[in-house]
């Protein structure tokens, strides 16, 4: 059996939580709006409630592309999605201002699971390279700035936002990113997250282990995805690694 050199994680489910996800984020764009309107003055910007709902479907609707194509966008081309819903073409500074507000808007919403921090130190003092594999739309400097202010950026070898790439998990390409940038071969990682389509089978599909932290969100379990093992809570990874190691 291939040794384990490396853990992958995924972010939001895994690391970090954002339990008012669906109910937070028209808040979030509302706030967006408040900044737009600001800058750009009301002549210019569309009222409150057709913004939210206008960024909102962009959104879901990028999230459709994800599941179903396993395609990825950047953050600018979302906004510029919920414009086109509005009727509009937007200049380039609506663009960055409505992405500026929205950036605003999320900073310290993410909670860390209690367990997260001292998992990946317990990790990296063990001496596996860890990485983070997270499919997303947010740009990567707001992923960071949760990560810094939880304190785990410092414990992180590598990390890979699909925002940044054409393809997002489950697709094999995502997985084979990771692990080029950890300087391992996908054969000696772990992949951990919650999602038994996105990060157990697409891990698997590609070579890798996959870990599944168990929870009770109705995301797909197809019956033929097996996970390598499963867990409730990251303190259970190090020693179900320790015994997969070996004596």
């Amino acid at each position: 059996m291939v040794s384990i050199r490396a853990v992958v994680f995924d972010l939001g489910g895994t690391l970090l939580d954002w339990p008012d996800w669906d109910e937070g984020s028209p808040r979030r764009w509302a706030m967006s709006h408040e900044h737009l309107l600001a800058r750009l003055g009301p002549r210019d910007v569309p009222s409150r409630e057709e913004y939210v709902q206008a960024m909102r479907e962009a959104e879901l609707a990028h999230w459709r592309l994800v599941e179903h194509e396993l395609s990825s966008a950047p953050p600018s081309e979302v906004v510029r999605e919920g414009f086109r819903r509005l009727g509009r073409q937007p200049v380039a500074a609506e663009i960055e201002t409505a992405l500026d507000g929205y950036a605003r808007a999320v900073v310290g919403w993410a909670i860390p699971f209690p367990d997260s921090a001292a998992t990946l130190r317990t990790l990296k003092v063990r001496g596996y390279r860890l990485g983070l594999l997270s499919n997303t739309w947010w740009a990567a400097e707001w992923h960071d700035a949760d990560l810094a202010l939880h304190g785990l950026a410092d414990l992180l070898d590598a990390v890979v936002y699909t925002s940044d790439l054409p393809r997002s998990k489950p697709h094999p390409l995502v997985f084979r990113e990771v692990a080029e940038r950890l300087s391992v071969d996908v054969t000696s990682c772990v992949m951990v997250g919650d999602r038994m389509v996105d990060d157990v089978a697409g891990a698997l599909n590609a070579g890798m282990r996959g870990v599944w932290k168990e929870h009770d969100r109705p995301f797909p379990r197809p019956p033929d995805v097996v996970p390598s093992a499963t867990i409730s809570q990251l303190s259970e990874l190090p020693p179900l690694l320790q015994r997969w190691s070996g004596p």
